[in-house]
Parts: C-alpha cells; sequence; structure tokens
C-alpha cells in the first residue's frame, strides 16, 4: 500500500477540522529547530493561535516568523502476520503547513480569533473578559503551502 497525495482541498480542510492539536516548527536562535504542540482553529486557509505572551516561542517567532505545522489524525494500527513484527504498520492521514507568523494586536480581532479556535473544540458561544483577552497573545498563519498524505483505507 502507497501513501496517497491530498492536494484537494476540501479534503485537507476535513483532516485539519478532526486534529486536536498540531505540531509547529521554527528555528531557535542557535539555528537548531524547536516543535512544540499546539492547540489552534482553522478557518479559510488560516490557522489561529493563543498563547502567554512571553517564552521562548513568542521570542522566536518575533525574530523568525516561518514556521511548518504537521496535523495528524485517523491513526490505525494493521498487522498482515501477528508474529512477523515488519508486517505492522499504520494508516493515518496528515496535512502540512507552511507559512509567517503575524500576530494580532485588536481586541476585536482577537475575540474572533478566540472564537475561531474554540469551534475547533466546541460547538458553544463563549464571552471573554477584557484583562485576559489584553493578556492574551494571538498570533495566526496565513498558509502558504499545504501538503497532505494518507496511508490506508478512507
Amino acid at each position: 500500500m502507497k501513501a496517497r497525495v491530498i492536494t484537494y482541498q476540501p479534503h485537507i480542510d476535513d483532516i485539519i477540522s478532526k486534529c486536536e492539536a498540531c505540531n509547529m516548527a521554527m528555528i531557535d536562535d542557535d539555528n537548531m529547530p524547536y516543535v512544540i504542540p499546539m492547540n489552534f482553529g482553522y478557518k479559510n486557509g488560516v490557522i489561529y493561535f493563543h498563547s502567554g505572551s512571553t517564552g521562548k516561542k513568542i521570542d522566536i517567532l518575533k525574530k523568525r516568523p516561518n514556521v511548518a505545522i504537521s496535523f495528524s489524525t485517523n491513526h490505525k494500527m494493521y498487522m498482515q502476520h501477528e508474529d512477523v513484527a515488519c508486517s505492522y504498520g499504520m494508516s493515518y492521514q496528515g496535512v502540512f503547513a507552511f507559512g509567517k507568523v503575524e500576530f494580532i494586536e485588536d481586541y476585536d480581532q482577537k475575540v474572533e480569533a478566540l472564537n475561531i479556535i474554540m469551534k475547533q473544540y466546541t460547538d458553544r458561544e463563549f464571552s471573554y473578559n477584557r484583562p485576559a483577552v489584553v493578556n492574551v497573545m494571538v498570533f495566526i498563519v496565513k498558509v502558504e503551502k499545504f501538503t497532505g498524505k494518507e496511508f490506508g483505507r478512507f
């Protein structure tokens, strides 16, 4: 069985909608990769994030906004023969996104972004207290390129 490349945007969007988290990769000051798991929201080719306003991730992203983001879901182990280790494999669906981080400072845009993030996990509507919104760091990635793969039967 071969992995299939996914290029159809509605299929990519569907895979992202099923994910609970993503991994964001960036390059630190020592020119080393730095990867962290993140909660996210997604809408119309834009990935939304929130974070504390200080820390290594924020320091890196302010200096080097280029990121790669990976999503992965529908993991299922399969085997051809239970006593043969090499016959085991994993079915999956994955999406990879590349772009630049943009920080959001405007209060109303932050609330809109936070609502998009919450929609990833629940259908409820939420209210926010002003100090929490003012103090949270919100940023987006307008995806410049998507790639996707799936392996298995979907």
